[in-house]
């Protein structure tokens, strides 16, 4: 005879009744099998009384330890890795155009080779647009430092005399 299981959600089967022993059902699972008008919990059912009183409760195991996000954890949370599409495009606006459309470009690389399975590329590409929002934030900070300097450097010199500059009318 092949018999039938549900988890509620899903069915399973068909099983014959050894091979049912091995799946460890409980008094409470719901049993079918042809002859049966309905699910039935399987303490209900005669046949079933061996491997009931043989299976061991089921035990849940301990939850297993929280590992940090990876490109892996991230696969298996079904999470892509950051983007970096919001600091680009800011290094774009505020810094240094070429670097941030560089990062804009692997950014926008990150979650499309996630979504279609290439989980190492995905993480490659967000580690290109980290890499180039980074040095474009940089190197904007440094330019924008040497301009301060360079207007002070300017403004106590002889260089912000005006008066040689204007015209004589």
């Amino acid at each position: 005879m092949e018999y039938f299981y549900t988890d509620g959600t899903t069915n399973y089967g068909p099983f014959t009744l050894e091979q049912l022993r091995e799946k460890n059902i409980t008094a409470a699972t719901k049993i079918w099998y042809a002859g049966l008008s309905g699910w039935t919990p399987a303490n209900e059912i005669q046949e079933l009384a061996g491997i009931l009183s043989s299976s061991p409760p089921p035990v849940n195991p301990p939850p297993p330890p929280q590992p940090a996000p990876t490109a892996e954890v991230n696969f298996m949370l079904n999470r892509p890795p950051k983007t970096w599409l919001v600091e680009s495009i800011l290094v774009t606006l505020f810094c240094c155009l070429p670097f941030g459309i560089a990062g804009i470009i692997y950014a926008s690389r990150v979650e499309s080779k996630f979504y279609a399975g290439d989980h190492p590329g995905a993480q490659q590409a967000s580690n290109e647009a980290g890499k180039w929002t980074k040095i474009g934030f940089w190197i904007g900070l440094i330019v924008l430092v040497l301009y301060f300097l360079g207007i002070m450097f300017f403004a106590f010199t002889d260089g912000g005399n005006f008066e040689k500059f204007t015209p004589n009318y």
